[in-house]
């Protein structure tokens, strides 16, 4: 989720990014022109900042802003390149959502959650529960089918957003923003430690262990990894034919992702292998642009997204938390630690009983959120007696969940 200020359209914010890598890799960076001063492995800020988990991504905002460019035109432009350089953890047909601050002090959300196929059903899956995930965020079902392969495909929508965002709040088009993904892409790019370990990770809490995602295609195998293996830290990769598929985007518009072109070619392969979803899904994507949730902690307004992300879970805490003296509790000590698992708790019990997409689900959200709400919280935790969080184990009868 992207919290981002804006200057009126064509503002130059200024030449800013930080990224932050481990030591080994300090001298395979790639540097920003040197009208950047390097300072402790970062760049010296002026009137804008770029913070992205990988450095090629923040470089291209950086580069975006220099360029005369605003903060929309460089999130978007580091969003882009992070799809390259980090492909498990985001892609352009992704989904998040951006929440943008304009400078009259006005907040808008645009929610681009994936989408459920319109084929799906609410118990297609019913009879597939084994059990929910260690980290109870998400299930598994047999054969993993909602975690890997064809049938767990949601609609996507980080490319529409990313294009809706720029036509509304930025400078450019998404298309003028494709060299940096599309270079990357083609002449590859540096694994970095946190990439190669997140490749290689065996067992992420229940989940399909992340080389049979890599593998599991031939088409992905023969992209990810290098003589059966994911690649290692140091490493260079390649990825050409997403650097073609960024250039037909680049020379067709995203309009070729979603109605063209590429649309069709998905929608074929998804018909092949027995998909749910359709070309419909794409041409009907819609993104949702709302107003976010507002509340306070301290003295401080928190302003936050809204269902079906985690917002109304954050405010919820932090309500809880308000009923107490956190910072007489020291940082980190074992009564601060104690009391924040079980205010974590009853949020994530609340979250399971109460919380999903408006649109589907009636949310209590005034009560959740409300400090009446937040008082009997915190008199239940004052009592000691502790939270429990229900699961779904491979033990229980799936008959009685």
């Amino acid at each position: 989720m992207y919290y981002i200020s804006r200057k009126d359209k064509g503002a130059k914010l200024g030449t800013c990014a930080v990224t932050r890598e481990e030591t080994f890799f300090e001298t395979n960076w790639h540097i920003l022109p040197p009208s950047r001063t390097s300072i402790s492995g970062g760049f010296r800020v002026t009137h804008g900042m770029v913070v992205a988990p990988q450095p090629e991504a923040a470089e291209a905002g950086a580069l975006v802003l220099d360029g005369g460019g605003n903060a929309v035109d460089a999130a978007i432009a580091a969003a882009l390149v992070q799809t390259v350089v980090d492909p498990l953890m985001c892609g352009i047909a992704g989904f998040g959502v951006m929440h943008v601050r304009l400078p009259d002090g006005s907040h808008t959300c645009i929610d681009f959650h994936g989408r459920a196929p319109l084929a799906a059903t609410e118990d297609m899956w019913a009879d597939k529960l084994v059990a929910e995930t260690e980290d109870g965020f998400g299930f598994i079902l047999e054969n993993h089918v909602n975690d890997i392969g064809y049938g767990s495909i949601t609609a996507p929508g980080s490319l529409l957003a990313f294009a809706e965002a720029l036509a509304q709040f930025g400078t450019v088009k998404l298309e003028d923003l494709l060299d940096e993904p599309i270079r990357y892409a083609d002449e590859g790019f540096l694994v970095r430690p946190h990439v190669a370990h997140y490749w290689n990770l065996t067992e992420p809490e229940g989940r399909v262990p992340h080389i049979q995602r890599l593998s599991r295609l031939p088409a992905t195998a023969a992209i990810y990894l290098a003589n059966g293996k994911p690649r290692v830290a140091g490493d260079v990769h390649r990825n050409a034919d997403m650097a073609k598929t960024l250039g037909r985007i680049q020379a067709d518009g995203v309009a070729s992702f979603y109605h063209g072109d590429i649309a069709d070619e998905i929608a074929t392969d998804m018909g092949k292998h027995g998909a749910m979803l359709t070309k419909t899904d794409l041409t009907e994507y819609r993104t949702v642009t709302n107003e976010p949730l507002r509340g306070a902690y301290r003295g401080y307004e928190v302003v936050t997204n809204q269902l079906p992300g985690g917002g109304a879970m954050v405010l919820e805490m932090l309500s809880i938390l308000e009923q107490f003296d956190v910072a007489g509790m020291g940082h980190n000590s074992a009564d601060y630690l104690s009391l924040l698992a079980e205010v974590m708790k009853i949020a994530t019990v609340d979250k399971d009983r109460f919380m999903g997409d408006p649109r589907f689900v009636d949310v209590p959200l005034t009560r959740l959120l409300s400090t009446e709400y937040a008082n009997q919280c915190g008199q239940r935790i004052r009592s000691g007696k502790k939270v429990h969080v229900p699961r779904v184990n491979r033990i229980d009868s799936k008959d009685t969940t």
